[in-house]
């Protein structure tokens, strides 16, 4: 079990206190042993400052947030901020509990408070697209909402592109169901085994990406942020197949 040290615990506060409460981090470092993890280009991630983490989606139970969050407290000593579904909005309770465990909904007003605090952010900007996308469709990205660029210009916070590799491979998904998409904010998906298949991760953190040359202006522009907004989502697309063909995968 990592020690964190003690100044560093006395700064725990609100969620931070909650995930160490909560979620212990020996459940963090037994996933992280389960998948094997390797990790490349940490030290693109600032140790302080405005950071937003822009990694792909993937896995269907969401082990990737979970893995991806231990791995910046063990190796940058930062807890991240996670943007979540608005399903943990829905209801009070769940409110609650993904406020203790550092996430909050895709409130937008929200995430502009936490960066002025020099917050490092996690986004998904797939979100359920890609974590419940059916495994036909594995390593190939889905939309990116342009959402987190805006985000960004508007907050002059750095963005750090992130590829995250075997969370596609622990479960076979068939697809989605939304039956219930109206009572709970969600697709169901449909993973074919409950038990997840071993497979080796690796995430991998791009270079930084500033936007500080851009103003206000440029981020109600619609066209200029879905440009950028594509340009992020090629640089990890284009990483994953570099990946996959050095594993020996030729899925494309």
């Amino acid at each position: 079990m990592i020690q964190i040290p003690d100044p560093f615990l006395s700064l725990l506060k609100g969620p931070e206190f909650y995930f160490e409460k909560a979620l212990p981090r020996i459940l963090a470092d037994n996933l992280r042993e389960f998948t094997m993890l390797e990790t490349e280009g940490i030290e693109n991630v600032p140790k302080t400052g405005r950071v937003m983490l822009v990694p792909n989606h993937s896995g269907v139970l969401g082990w990737d947030a979970v893995i991806l969050y231990n791995e910046i407290v063990r190796e940058r000593r930062r807890i991240p901020r996670i943007m979540a579904h608005m399903f943990w909005e829905s209801k009070p309770f769940l409110s609650k509990i993904a406020r203790k465990f550092g996430a909050f909904g895709a409130d937008f007003k929200q995430a502009v408070k936490f960066l002025k605090k020099n917050k490092l952010m996690i986004i998904f900007p797939e979100a359920e697209h890609g974590n419940f996308k059916p495994s036909v469709k594995m390593y190939q990205l889905t939309e990116f909402n342009p959402g987190f660029v805006a985000l960004a210009m508007m907050t002059n916070t750095i963005i750090v592109p992130v590829t995250i590799m075997g969370a596609e491979e622990n479960f076979v998904n068939l697809g989605t169901i939304d039956w219930f998409e109206d009572k709970i904010g969600a697709k169901i998906p449909i993973p074919l085994n409950l038990l997840p298949i071993p497979a080796k991760w690796k995430i991998k953190f791009l270079k930084p990406i500033s936007l500080a040359k851009y103003n206000r202006k440029d981020a109600k522009n619609e066209k200029f942020l879905i440009e950028v907004t594509q340009n992020i989502r090629f640089r990890i697309q284009a990483t994953i197949h570099k990946e996959l063909v050095s594993r020996g995968i030729f899925k494309f």
